[in-house]
This record gives structure tokens, sequence and C-alpha cells, in this order.
């Protein structure tokens, strides 16, 4: 009978395979369970200081778009020796067409820090790597703000966080195309940004710089945040109005009264969104000469009962 070369050798081999075989299932069953520890070199393999990582949940009170995306959750810690900064401005990401939908925005409060996840998809999925982006924080101004230029969709529009020092945030759609996301804090900060992969998660942690706040912050009333003028603005021959609104068909009534509540000047400017999302708006008026104080009106009359719904931020005049 023909005895293939080498058969005994491997019969004599076949039970040691058989004792090692539960012990490389139960290997791949514990990577499995931690898709993060499969890499050493993730930035989730450890946690600051030796803190342990607490899972961070879609940010309380957060509101859906029209687009209906699931989010996800996951347990996640930082870097050891990641260094805070305060630095005005940051950038980074793969590429433009990594993704184009924020899939969610999640927050966590940690022992030392507090932290904001955007989760970053293509349509429905969680996509593989970070697309580009940009970050501006003015010094002082409790306000951190992500631009996303490859973002067409969002599955969540806004949302508050703890009462610690972090407030609320929105997503907004960009005036030159994608999103960007704005962060805002009660006090000043320094922060830290992590990108990590696969899937696609853009982590943002914040601590306490320990000063005071140098601007005031933005005023948010009904559907609209106006982010400049801030109160107490002096107010020149000109007037920059930017913000952004979710009010009826994107219209937003813009209206500067004197002291005597006489209308200095009165404008209406539409967004670039409401159905889907934030929706950005911006103008500058030519003012008329007036003296004293004055106040600033950005909103929209109610569809319900006509009643204006929106803010009022005090002004001076030159």
């Amino acid at each position: 009978m023909f005895k293939p070369e080498g058969s005994d050798a491997r019969r004599r081999a076949l039970p040691a395979q058989i004792l090692l075989l539960p012990v490389l299932l139960l290997a791949a069953l514990v990577a499995c369970s931690n898709p993060d520890a499969a890499d050493s070199s993730a930035p989730t393999s450890g946690s600051p200081s030796g803190e342990k990582p607490r899972t961070e949940t879609a940010a309380p009170g957060a509101r859906e778009a029209t687009v209906g995306v699931a989010r996800r959750a996951r347990e996640m810690g930082g870097p050891s020796g990641a260094a805070f900064v305060a630095r005005t401005e940051a950038s980074g990401g793969s590429g433009y067409y990594e993704a184009d939908t924020v899939l969610g925005v999640r927050y966590g409060a940690h022992e030392r820090y507090e932290r904001v996840v955007l989760d970053l998809g293509t349509g429905g999925e969680p996509a593989e790597k970070v697309p580009k982006w940009t970050l501006m924080s003015p010094t002082g101004d409790g306000l951190l703000r992500v631009t996303l230029p490859s973002m067409s969709r969002t599955a969540v529009s806004d949302g508050g966080f703890g009462d610690a020092l972090l407030e609320s945030f929105y997503v907004v759609r960009a005036p030159e195309g994608g999103m960007f996301v704005d962060i805002f804090a009660r006090k000043p900060f320094a922060y830290r940004v992590l990108e990590l992969s696969d899937p696609a998660r853009l982590v943002v942690d914040f601590k306490p710089s320990g000063s005071p706040l140098k601007a005031r912050p933005s005023a948010v009333g009904g559907d609209t945040v106006l982010v400049e003028p801030r109160v107490g603005a002096r107010v020149g021959d000109t007037l920059t109005v930017s913000g952004y609104s979710r009010n009826f068909e994107a219209s937003n009534s813009i209206a500067l009264t004197d002291s005597g509540g006489r209308i200095v000047v009165r404008r209406t400017v539409l967004s670039n969104d409401w159905a889907s999302t934030w929706g950005y708006f911006e103008a500058t008026l030519d003012v008329p000469p007036f003296g004293g104080k004055g106040t600033l009106r950005v909103g929209a009359r109610s569809a319900r009962d006509g009643n204006f719904e929106g803010v009022e931020v005090p002004v001076k005049g030159d």
C-alpha cells in the first residue's frame, strides 16, 4: 500500500495540535472583545496617569437631525503623556474623502478632564480613518470649533454636557462647505486632540486652565445662537452679525434699536440650513450714528403665536 512520506511524523504531532487549539481559541476571543488591544500603538491602549477609562455616552439632550444614523459607544482612555495645549489653531486628518457624516457626539467626564468624541462615518457606516480637520480656539473665549470640510450629513445637531467645564455643542453647516462643531465651555481650558482609527473618531479632551474668560459667552435664545457681537460690544459705522439658527425656513431677523426703542437698522438674512441641522448666517450692516446704549435682537417670529424668539444683546453706540 502506498504510504505518503512523513505521514507518521504528522500523526505523532496531531495530539499536540489538538491540545493547543483551546489556547488559540481563547486568545482569539480576548482579541475580539477588546479590538483596541490588538494594536499596541493605538491611542486607546492606556489612560492618562493610570486613570481607569470610562464609557462615553451620547451627549445628554442631543437633538437628532433628519438623517437617521446610529451612534456608536465605546470605552476609551487617552494616551499617557499626551500634552494639553492652549493653541488657537490646530489641524490634522489623512484625506478629504475618508468620511462624510457625523454619526454622533459623545461625552465623558473623567477624573482630571472632560472628553468629547466625534464619531465619523461614510453614510450610515463608521469610517476607517479621520478625514482632514481644522480647529480654532480663541484664547479665553470659551469656544472650540472643529471644522470638517468633507462632512455633508449629520445624525445629531446639538446637545448639552455636564454641569462642570463643558456646557453644550452645536453641529453647523459651514458657510464654505462641510460642517463645523462648536463646543462651548463655562471656563477657559487647555485641550488635546486624538485621532483614532477603525472606526474613525476625533477625540478632544478638555481641562480647566484656571484663568477667567476674556470674552462674554455667545448668546443663545430660542433657535438662535449669536456668536458675534458679544454682550457690551461697541458698534461703529458697520456691524457684522454672525451665528447660526434653526429658525423656520432659515429666516433670521436682525434689528438694532437705540436706548429709546427706535429702530436704527433692520435686516433679514437667510442661514444655509435649518431642516437638517443648524445653518450659518452672517451679515454686515451699515449703521447710522447713534449714541448711548442700544439693543441688538436676532431671531424670528414664532409660527405658533407670532412672538419674537431669539436673543437680545445690549451694545454701545459710538
